[in-house]
């Protein structure tokens, strides 16, 4: 028996390296440079705060595709050129402050619902080769913006506002800067130092948990199981933790006290999440993931495959027209023909980081990754300038990963798929012998 014991632990301990490789090997990686670096807590908490809530709902974008089973959408490009598309449009006709935001969101919504309807329709004809069909695509559809605002736009397409033109009359000039009542419009409409976002975030949660279980006692009249409610109990510990950790270091209170937390931000973030879990307890969220497991079993229970797989595809690219929106008015500006480019590969790796695959993606995993890469994305150029006195090696360092990290995970994605390839085989081959066997 204890044989037996230490056999399914060590099963279980190699499952779990061999699942969270890439996980394990960036926390390693951002601990050993942030020890290198030698910043300031402040600085690395504020800026952590601020790429979080910045990338955070491009990254949620990936995660429904992964659901329909048709990998890492590298086309979400299409809802950042939608965005941008939307900005250039409010531009043009001078509107500024948060105006200007609602509408480049109200003129990218129908452009990001028709882009991802054409992709989803294009996915459909390349089963199974999604995710370099979406690459592809992306750089397709940047071939036509840029023709369009290249070389169309002043000739062709009147441009009402002529700051926005090249001095000789054709193409958009770049880079496209926002109104300075337009920059972080959204982030300054309400924020608060992050100890006290927490601090909320956590009373919140506390509430609504407690508030649930008097409803379950009062209304529904359920007989509580007290031992079983972990999740209270967590909460109530971190919050305790967390009151502790800020009485006692001066250092994590003065950092966390520093950063400032755009709330209205985080409540879009929040709402998107919502709407993701609520989608994935609808009948149109269980659609989309027995297309994900089985697409055959699906046909044969009556979903329209083909539809949910273009619907998918249409949320992601909707979501990710939002996501660019919240980044570019944080940034203030874009270049006009290229801030779409690395989009999709760096909401990918940061996917990947936390410890998603091509197959499975929850927003954990996107919250942890998004943390984790950009921590990464930081401190690498000043730990390779205080290592090597090179900061430039930091910045080759951070985009190596940013590759690297999706070439292996679509590696151990190939190698398990062969392994449970050959497991099934193994228990063919032994029900086959079992069988003749008996018949013997």
């Amino acid at each position: 028996m204890g044989n037996e014991k230490k056999h399914k632990a060590g099963v279980f301990l190699e499952k779990l390296l061999i699942n969270n490789a890439v996980t394990i090997l960036f926390c390693i990686i951002c601990v050993a440079g942030i020890i290198l670096a030698k910043q300031p807590l402040s600085f690395i908490v504020g800026e952590i705060s601020t790429r979080l809530f910045r990338n955070l709902i491009l990254i949620l974008a990936l995660l429904v595709p992964v659901w329909a089973g048709m990998g890492l959408n590298f086309s979400i490009v299409l809802g950042a050129m939608s965005a941008q598309i939307g900005i250039i449009v409010a531009t043009n006709f001078s509107v500024s402050g948060f105006a200007c935001l609602m509408v480049s969101f109200i003129v990218s919504i129908p452009l990001s619902l028709l882009f991802g309807n054409l992709t989803g329709r294009l996915f459909n004809q390349t089963k199974g080769q999604e995710m370099i069909t979406g690459m592809i695509l992306g750089f397709f559809a940047k071939g036509i913006y840029d023709l369009v605002f290249m070389f169309l736009c002043g000739p062709v397409i009147p441009i009402k506002n002529q700051t926005l033109l090249l001095t000789n009359g054709i193409g958009l000039t770049t880079p496209i800067n926002l109104e300075a009542d337009t920059k972080g419009a959204i982030n300054k409409m309400w924020s608060m130092s992050l100890d006290q976002a927490i601090g909320w975030v956590l009373i919140a949660l506390l509430a609504v948990q407690a508030a649930v279980l008097v409803y379950r006692i009062s209304v529904r009249h359920e007989k509580i199981r007290w031992a079983g409610q972990y999740k209270l109990y967590l909460t109530a510990a971190l919050l305790a933790a967390f009151k502790v950790l800020c009485a006692a270091s001066k250092t994590v209170l003065f950092a966390l006290q520093f950063t400032d937390v755009p709330v209205v931000t985080g409540i879009l973030i929040f709402c998107v999440c919502i709407y993701i879990t609520f989608l994935s307890r609808t009948k149109l969220g269980s659609d989309i993931n027995a297309v994900g497991q089985n697409m055959n079993i699906a046909v044969s229970m009556g979903i329209p495959a083909d539809k949910i797989r273009i619907t998918a595809i249409m949320i992601s690219t909707l979501l990710a027209g939002l996501g660019q929106l919240i980044f570019i008015q944080d940034i203030g500006n874009f270049t006009t023909y290229t801030a779409h480019e690395n989009v999709g590969t760096f909401a990918i790796a940061a996917l990947l980081v936390g410890g998603a695959s091509i197959k499975k993606a929850t927003i954990g995993q996107a919250v942890l990754g998004a943390l984790l890469f950009h921590t990464m994305f930081i401190i690498s150029p000043i730990a390779g300038k205080n290592l090597f006195d090179n900061a430039q090696l930091g910045e080759y360092f951070r985009v190596f990963a940013c590759y690297a990290v999706i070439a292996v995970a679509l590696a151990l994605h190939a190698w398990k798929t062969v392994m449970a390839k050959r497991v099934d085989d193994s228990e063919s081959e032994a029900l086959e012998a079992q069988e003749a066997q008996k018949a013997a």
